[in-house]
């Protein structure tokens, strides 16, 4: 971590002159936006140009297909999670990467006029989140990352083809897999990795199917770490701010409360064990709301977002299922999430 190299002994810092990498506000933005129609720049603060990452945008307040672009293709090349279709160039999408953050054209997908929309911004950095791409060779290999930690969360997807989204989950087991663009259950993982050690610190251990390493076709991988008690964030250099966990639901608007060990400010939830459930995702800057309506957005659904139910809520160590529902808390059923840290971590160096 960079934060590591600066911090020595028991003398910590000034804030201000810690690498901000330490910090999750420089990590990872969820920025909200009114479209314009107009060409335009978002300032997140996220060095997307100098150290690379991912933007993954959708529209709010109509149907659009996500999109998901990153600093390795290059802009304007769009994937969707919500289908299954192979990488396509949008010239009027996301059309450039920042040193603070990341500028739009004028497609729907991202800016048209009188829409609202959300982009969650990742940026690479160990023990949070790598991106890395191969061109497929059909055999059982290791695909290298830079992640430094053993992943929580791998999303894979053949840019190439029309296949489905693999994903990997530490919560749902070495032998699971889930399709980040689909409702089924998680099913069987034998034949697209190694279901003994899928993942490692180092590598990524797929096989030769098609969705994740066909031969000739351009894959993607984005990696999600999960830190336990060994993020190395924060100004002392030992706070998380990443977390892939699991829960058993009960059915109850007194639902299953997850000790995260920090106030979560973007959930990722997927039911797996039953077919039919949507992924969810859920922010504090969207409105997570105490007692009301949560706006939740589906990243295997085109559709607009929705805010019908009170189904979670943040605290300041983690969150509470708050709906009797199989979508997020079914009784006895089985759930894996993605949770990452709200921002505000270094100590404040003026009023």
């Amino acid at each position: 971590n960079e934060a590591l190299d600066l911090i020595k002994g028991g003398n910590w810092p000034n804030a201000a002159n810690i690498s901000p990498a330490a910090f999750v506000d420089a990590l990872f933005q969820t920025t909200v936006w009114d479209g314009s129609g107009s060409a335009r720049s978002l300032t997140n603060d996220i060095n997307l140009s100098g150290k690379g990452g991912l933007v993954w945008v959708k529209k709010r307040s109509g149907s659009a297909q996500h999109t998901l672009q990153d600093t390795v293709r290059g802009a304007t090349k769009h994937i969707r999670s919500s289908g299954d279709s192979s990488e396509a160039t949008e010239a009027q999408t996301i059309t450039a990467f920042n040193s603070d953050g990341f500028s739009l054209g004028t497609d729907d997908l991202v800016n048209a006029s009188s829409s609202d929309y959300v982009g969650w911004t990742f940026r690479k950095q160990p023990k949070f989140f790598d991106i890395q791409t191969w061109t497929g060779d059909g055999n059982t290999r290791a695909i290298s990352h830079n992640l430094g930690s053993v992943p929580g969360m791998v999303l894979y997807k053949n840019l190439s083809s029309g296949f489905n989204w693999q994903v990997f989950h530490r919560g749902a087991g070495n032998d699971r897999r889930l399709e980040l663009n689909g409702t089924d259950s998680d099913s069987s993982a034998s034949g697209y990795w190694d279901t003994t050690t899928p993942v490692t610190s180092t590598v990524l251990n797929v096989t030769g199917d098609d969705h994740i390493n066909k031969s000739g076709d351009s894959h993607i991988a984005y990696i999600f770490a999960h830190n336990d008690d060994d993020g190395g964030f924060g100004e002392p250099g030992d706070q998380d701010i990443i977390k892939c966990g699991s829960y058993t639901g009960n059915n109850s608007t007194t639902g299953p409360v997850i000790d995260l060990g920090f106030e979560p400010q973007w959930l990722l939830i997927r039911h797996t064990d039953a077919n039919g459930n949507s992924w969810h995702i859920f922010d504090s800057m969207r409105g997570v709301v105490t007692g009301g309506a949560d706006a939740f957005l589906a990243p295997n659904s085109a559709g607009d977002e929705q805010t019908a139910a009170d189904k979670v809520e943040f605290n300041a160590s983690g969150f509470q299922l708050k709906r009797a529902n199989d979508d997020v808390n079914g009784s006895s059923n089985n759930y894996i999430y993605v949770a990452i840290r709200r921002g505000g971590m270094q100590t404040p160096t003026a009023a």
